[in-house]
């Protein structure tokens, strides 16, 4: 499914049957209307492709922090995923079904071990089943059309549920080899200042952000306005847009499918927008959902949107 707009033209594409994971998020200069570059790494049920997961802490004595990824995962002997229908409408896609939502891992905090789970194995806590919807739109602004991609995933609750805190993400996994040839920048805008041109092929760090740099580089930053990620697309800078209005993680992982750390094939850049949904009393039935918009354009087109990276 694609859109073209006045400079660029996008394609998203999902898996049928990986949870309906983002597997495709292509960009076009239109002045090459026939050479796609797809950002999106795809090699994983859990830790790539385009998807929202979630977060749950569980309360105090409990199991700690129990992760969900979208219907998918990788954590116990191999990857998982569940499958589904899906409808297409105009630039509409959407799932006809809901999908078990199996918690894929416990996180390992001290004090709480590391615990994998998979329905293959019958193992993992479910809370909720989950259902995609990615629509599309094209947004006039002064310099011309953009493309906007609204990434929305819904969540049934199976039970009554209260928890200390539910956050969800939704995560951009991107190839590192494309990145390099497109020569990937990401800005961050924090309280009117602009972090970056940030180049997350190597190793980075963010002024403000909370960074390691274990096998690669991993930084969390507090209360971001805003992202734009850009790449040269055959002589054009095309940027995603992103309004944040909360925490955001970029990580680049140098081990993810290899060990080689200087093999850009062996690991990824993801890029994480965090959502913190309100946790005390969920009634069964009731649906919530994780939404946000992503605006495809060149620079001086988000910028007529309020995305500046100056």
């Amino acid at each position: 499914m694609g859109l073209i707009a006045s400079q660029v033209t996008s394609v998203v594409g999902l898996s049928d049957s990986i949870g309906g994971v983002g597997v495709k998020l292509e960009l076009v200069n239109n002045q090459y209307p026939t050479q796609y570059v797809n950002v999106v790494e795809d090699r994983s049920a859990a830790g790539a492709g385009w998807q929202t997961s979630y977060i749950i802490q569980d309360w105090p004595n409990g199991v700690g922090k129990i992760v969900f990824n979208q219907a998918a995962g990788n954590s116990l002997g191999g990857q998982w995923g569940y499958t589904n229908l899906y409808a297409f409408s105009g630039s509409t896609i959407n799932a006809l079904d809901w999908n078990p939502l199996v918690a894929d891992h416990i996180h390992a905090e001290p004090g709480t071990p590391y615990t994998p789970f998979s329905p293959c194995f019958g193992t993992g806590y479910v809370f909720d089943d989950g259902q995609s919807n990615i629509t599309g739109t094209l947004v006039n602004t002064a310099a011309g059309s953009v493309v906007r991609w609204n990434n929305a995933y819904s969540f049934r609750a199976r039970m009554n549920q209260s928890w200390p805190l539910w956050r969800g993400e939704q995560a951009l996994y991107l190839k590192k080899d494309v990145a390099a040839m497109g020569d990937l920048r990401i800005y961050l805008s924090k309280e009117g200042t602009i972090h970056g041109p940030i180049r997350p092929v190597n190793r980075f760090s963010i002024l403000g952000a909370d960074c390691n740099q274990e096998k690669g580089s991993h930084c969390n930053m507090e209360k971001v306005d805003y992202a734009v990620l850009v790449w040269t697309i055959f002589g054009v800078d095309v940027g995603i847009a992103i309004r944040v209005d909360e925490d955001i993680s970029l990580n680049m992982e140098e081990e993810t499918y290899c060990t080689n750390p200087n093999d850009l094939t062996c690991g990824n850049i993801n890029f994480h927008a965090w959502t913190t949904l309100p946790s005390a009393n969920i009634p069964a039935g009731s649906v919530r959902a994780v939404s946000r918009d992503y605006y495809i354009g060149t620079l001086p087109q988000l910028a007529a949107l309020g995305y500046t990276i100056q």
